[in-house]
């Protein structure tokens, strides 16, 4: 059902409007009144008259249609209110009152009885337990009444980051289009108010801060098309993990809900950030009309700072503008002899305003991002330069100001749109989210299970080691040779067969950590095999016997997400898997690229390249993506390739462990 009665009402009713100023209800009354065009009607049973608006006891005595009620009523009277509202034919409301969900059982069964009432008269409600919501037409919030009008959307799961976001964009001038405060989302879930807002014209940007997705699946069918529409920036509240118990599988212990929201927001095609200030910072670019590229050229005033600009633009992997021979001759005539026209663009602790005026002439048609630096010295003033950058408006400035005047500098050039930070290290890591914003993806889940690999799992919720093995080949992941045997002969004629030398260990029909159980003997010969199998059938009634590869320990891994679904885990493999956690994640089915990305991003990628020992990295990334394959067709718990061993012949699954659904 549409939202739009939700964000652009003709009429409102306010119930719960108080005649006390201090009062929430009050305070949201006099909210719209100021802000709103369309007509507003208080609610109070008590009362006659609200800011000396005459008011009226039940919203069904109202004689004109209502398209949306905002409550803020104690909460034992929101079911009879929302009943109300729903025999008066109103569409759409906001649920400002708290105490349902959030606070237990009681409340649960209350925020169960709205949405019943709800849906039975099909009213779309905001809420419970929200601060409201700001739209260009009106302020339907209990926070502050002046909100400057502008293209960026906040959508929050708290109504204190939504109030510190509104008090950040005052004190920052920043314009907001939209401003929704979630609350329990009983009935309009985040990602429907996200897909809303990505169809607005008057949005140019969506900033979300998440504590919960409702329904990860619906979150990545709606999520990929809206952020083709605007950059959707992400920051999640809550980084611990909600996968806490089994641990039958190294996934069980590296599987983190942070860590695959992380890779969900990456494969809708949004940006992640950490921590607010990144947050904030970003919004900076986002806000402005400026077109930034990922090629940079650092212009300062201060050496120091150009060095510390270049590892920040190092580190995150952007590149340095090499300065074409024609514009080194033109600047060569603005520098003081002691400056060489090289990038960073040095002017010199002596610079004037003259100088920063006219490196930017000579620079201003080269196709990058500029940093302007300035450092205030007794020279030049923060504001000196900044009212130089707004002649260059639209060439694809980025302004840092430091100093005893920055914040004069920064209200002049964010009064114009052009993004300015305190340090230039910020500028850097804000311009490289978002230069990389990923390509989004859908995901289609068709499950197509080989019939061999049904038969294989048919029954069983867990299996054994070589039945692992066995699966793997099924899906076209390689395997070293392999033989099993309960008799010292079995396994002797096993190893006779593989060639010398070769591993043996334990075989198990449950997931077990072999080599803690010093379970795993390595180089055995062939006189060697009766002593190792002797003490290898003291800890296990089966012995594996495996031809013993050269080469680097990856790991290939897989959950079932609780919120997103299938998930592959890949990195750095090895016994300390666990402790290292160098690895990184990826929403199945995984495809071919994105699983070179995995490697580049848990640093696989450079132990396979070290050395040019020409290991197959294609073989890696084939696995991946094979794997991402299998926990969908046969819908997979937990599943464990470690070690993948990698060398040049190819990726070789070692040892394998699988937890079933």
């Amino acid at each position: 059902m549409s939202l739009d009665k939700l964000f652009h009402p003709r009429s409102i009713a306010v119930i719960g409007a108080s005649r006390n100023r201090e009062k929430v209800g009050n305070v949201i009354f006099r909210n719209i009144s100021s802000s709103f065009r369309g007509k507003v009607y208080p609610v109070n049973n008590k009362a006659e008259r609200i800011e000396n608006v005459t008011s009226f006891r039940s919203v069904k005595d109202i004689q004109d249609d209502v398209d949306l009620a905002i409550i803020s009523v104690p909460r034992e009277l929101v079911p009879g209110v929302m009943e109300d509202v729903g025999e008066k034919g109103i569409g759409s409301a906001v649920v400002i009152t708290s105490g349902f969900r959030e606070v237990g059982e009681e409340g649960e069964k209350l925020e169960l009885e709205i949405s019943k009432i709800a849906e039975k008269y099909g009213v779309r409600f905001l809420g419970p337990n929200t601060m409201g919501i700001i739209t260009p037409d009106f302020n339907g919030t209990f926070a502050f009444a002046d909100v400057k009008k502008g293209e960026i959307a906040l959508v929050v799961q708290s109504g204190g980051i939504g109030a510190y976001m509104l008090n950040w964009a005052q004190r920052t001038r920043t314009g907001i289009s939209f401003l929704v405060s979630l609350g329990n989302q009983a009935d309009v879930k985040e990602y429907e108010v996200i897909d809303y807002l990505s169809k607005d014209p008057e949005t140019k940007a969506i900033f979300i801060y998440i504590e919960g997705v409702s329904d990860g699946q619906k979150f990545l069918d709606l999520m990929p098309e809206a952020s083709v529409r605007k950059p959707l920036v992400f920051i999640k509240g809550g980084s611990t993990s909600q996968s806490a118990e089994a641990v039958k599988t190294h996934t069980g212990s590296l599987a983190g809900s942070y860590e695959v929201f992380k890779a969900a927001i990456r494969t809708i095609g949004a940006i992640f950030v950490e921590d607010l200030r990144d947050f904030l910072n970003l919004s900076r670019l986002v806000n402005s009309s400026e077109p930034i590229r990922d090629d940079i050229l650092v212009i300062t005033n201060s050496g120091g700072h150009g060095v510390l600009t270049s590892d920040a633009i190092s580190r995150a992997r952007l590149t340095q503008v090499r300065l074409p021979e024609r514009l080194n001759q033109e600047l060569k005539k603005v520098l003081p002899p002691q400056s060489l026209p090289k990038n960073p663009l040095d002017l010199s602790g002596d610079a004037g305003r003259d100088r920063y005026l006219n490196a930017l002439k000579v620079v201003q048609d080269l196709d990058c991002t500029k940093l302007v630096i300035v450092q205030s010295l007794p020279f030049i003033s923060c504001t000196e330069v900044a009212k130089v950058i707004l002649g260059f408006k639209g060439k694809g400035i980025i302004a840092v100001t430091m100093g005893y005047d920055e914040d004069s500098a920064s209200r002049i050039l964010e009064s114009a749109s052009i993004p300015v930070f305190s340090f230039p290290e910020e500028a850097v890591n804000a311009l490289a989210k978002l230069v990389r914003k990923p390509t989004p993806r859908k995901k289609m889940r068709v499950s197509q299970p080989v019939n061999s690999a049904m038969e294989l799992v048919k029954g069983k919720t867990v299996l054994s080691d070589y039945e692992g093995l066995k699966l793997m080949e099924t899906y076209g992941i390689r395997t070293p040779k392999w033989g099993v045997g309960e008799t010292y002969e079995e396994v002797q004629r096993a190893a006779d067969s593989i060639g010398y030398p070769v591993v043996m260990k334990i075989s198990s029909d449950v997931p077990v950590h072999k080599t803690e159980l010093k379970g795993v003997f390595m180089n055995v010969e062939r006189d060697m095999v009766k002593d190792v199998f002797a003490n290898l059938s003291k800890i296990s009634k089966r012995v594996m016997v495996q031809e013993q590869l050269g080469g680097i320990e990856a790991y290939v891994g897989g959950i079932r997400d609780q919120v997103f679904g299938h998930t592959v885990v890949a990195g750095v493999g090895g016994i300390y898997v666990e402790a290292l956690k160098s690895v990184t994640y990826g929403i199945a089915p995984v495809y071919e690229d994105e699983a070179f990305e995995m490697l580049k991003d848990s640093r696989l990628i450079d132990m396979i390249r070290a050395r040019k020992r020409g290991y197959d990295e294609g073989s890696i990334i084939r696995t991946i993506v094979n794997v991402s394959r299998l926990i969908i067709d046969l819908n997979v718990n937990e599943l464990d390739i470690n070690p993948l061993i990698v060398n040049e012949r190819g990726a070789f699954a070692v040892d394998v462990r699988v937890v079933l659904g």
